[in-house]
């Protein structure tokens, strides 16, 4: 009996280790093995590089944050930048639906010269990237454009107040700063354009158009600073006595812009470039053209004489007049 007893009892204990063992793996199967939404977050570019920013200026970029469209719940979370120069536009948080996407813009403003780094912090709960992440951000302060910008705006300021030896020095100034760097290109063909013009109203011409042409070869060049030294060269050319080319520069400037100004002075504009066509034309002997320029700039005499005398005289009368 004592065995048997002792048989029992093993068995016994054997069967409720067996039960416990059923009751652990009953209960793990019934635990969520995984999260119960599966949501997709990207984010792009993925980094932002900011370039060059004038010191005191700023520039935006935009990132853009999309909830997959395989998602299957919100992609929610916050948004939050470090590092000097760098700040947040607009939303700090988000709350998206599948395939919904949203547009923030990161801001560079640098107080000062030299390189800046920061960095964008995105905490979210999607499933399939670890959170938060991180948008590194780059940018540098350039002190440099602004002081080649003072002298431009300086010059141009100087040559309208026909003050065009000081106009001079500082399109010379801005044209030096201008050549330490490629990004400074636009700007250094608006400041050889600038010198250009001074240089022709001091009578310097051949200085003036190497200028002028220095300005148009600036791939970069703006469409004003290509008219304006078009403009130019049709001066300097007619003062030269390349009437060819003088025909050629007016031309240009009048089939892209028939109502041309000269910003910084007024009294050079479209009438002035088709007398600057007429005489070239008389001077060469095409007298027909010349006349036809007479027409366009004084219709209500037209149609103007062939005659190179009365022609002439007429031309002469017109420079008098405009």
């Amino acid at each position: 009996m004592k065995g048997f007893f002792k048989l029992t009892s093993t068995v016994t204990l054997g069967l409720l280790i067996v039960f416990a063992l059923l009751s652990l793996t009953s209960c793990k199967k019934q635990q969520p093995s995984g999260p119960s939404e599966t949501i997709y977050i990207s984010v792009s570019p993925s980094s932002l590089n900011f370039g060059y920013v004038p010191v005191n200026q700023s520039k935006d970029m935009p990132l853009v944050i999309k909830n997959g469209n395989n998602s299957t719940g919100r992609l929610t979370g916050a948004l939050n930048v470090s590092g000097n120069g760098f700040s947040l536009q607009g939303a700090t948080q988000f709350n998206l639906s599948p395939g919904e996407s949203l547009s923030v813009y990161v801001r560079f403003a640098p107080a000062s010269d030299g390189a800046f780094a920061g960095a964008l912090s995105i905490t979210h709960n999607a499933t399939n990237l670890s959170s938060p992440l991180t948008i590194q951000l780059n940018g540098n302060g350039d002190a440099t454009i602004n002081q080649i910008v003072s002298l431009i705006q300086s010059g141009w300021q100087s040559f309208s107040n026909k003050n065009y030896n000081d106009a001079f020095t500082k399109f010379d100034q801005a044209v030096s700063l201008a050549r330490t760097n490629s990004r400074y290109d636009s700007l250094q063909a608006e400041a050889e354009c600038g010198r250009g013009w001074s240089r022709a109203y001091n009578r310097e011409f051949q200085l003036a158009k190497n200028d002028l042409l220095s300005a148009l070869a600036h791939q970069s060049a703006s469409q004003n600073v290509t008219l304006n030294s078009k403009a130019g060269l049709a001066f300097v050319h007619h003062a030269l006595n390349e009437f060819s080319s003088a025909i050629q520069r007016a031309l240009e400037v009048l089939n892209a812009n028939p109502n041309y100004v000269f910003v910084y002075d007024n009294r050079v504009y479209h009438k002035r470039l088709r007398l600057v066509l007429a005489q070239s034309y008389y001077t060469l002997g095409d007298f027909q053209n010349a006349a036809s320029q007479l027409d366009i700039i004084d219709p209500a005499g037209a149609p103007h004489s062939t005659d190179p005398t009365v022609l002439l005289r007429q031309i002469q009368e017109m420079w008098s007049r405009l």
